[in-house]
């Protein structure tokens, strides 16, 4: 459930409405797994989309009202509501999040220090044994 909401909010552009398979799976998260749905749908959906969060300079899933305004919910904390994620992937934790994150790290020299192929301490190479 985490990994389809995720996708789709990394591969929609921003700012379209979303069809109305989207509309109707957004909505039935939002209802289910939000703590106040009430709230966030207010006067009633006219659609979701996108957007970049103003605070947080991030992707972001938004709830367009018929009433013209909009509010963003996370779907994180609507999945974990109906699903509980793993402690890693929770929001607020101090963790990095379920892989999905930027930063360095990982595997085979990708992380600080340059232990990769090359880098700053001479990286012998291939093929070459031996000191």
């Amino acid at each position: 459930m985490f990994d389809y909401f995720f996708a789709l909010l990394h591969s929609w552009a921003p700012q379209l409405d979303f069809n109305k398979y989207e509309q109707m799976v957004l909505e039935d998260l939002l209802k289910k797994g939000h703590a106040e749905p009430a709230k966030k749908i207010g006067a009633g959906i006219e659609a979701f989309e996108i957007r970049n969060h103003p605070v947080w300079q991030s992707r972001c899933f938004f709830v367009r009202r018929v009433d013209g305004s909009a509010d963003d919910f996370s779907f994180r904390k609507c999945v974990d509501n109906i699903l509980p994620l793993p402690e890693d992937m929770k929001i607020g934790t101090g963790k990095k999040s379920g892989g999905h994150h930027k930063g360095g790290g990982g595997g085979r020299g990708g992380g600080r220090g340059g232990g990769g192929r090359g880098g700053w301490r001479g990286g012998r190479g291939r093929g070459r044994r031996g000191g």
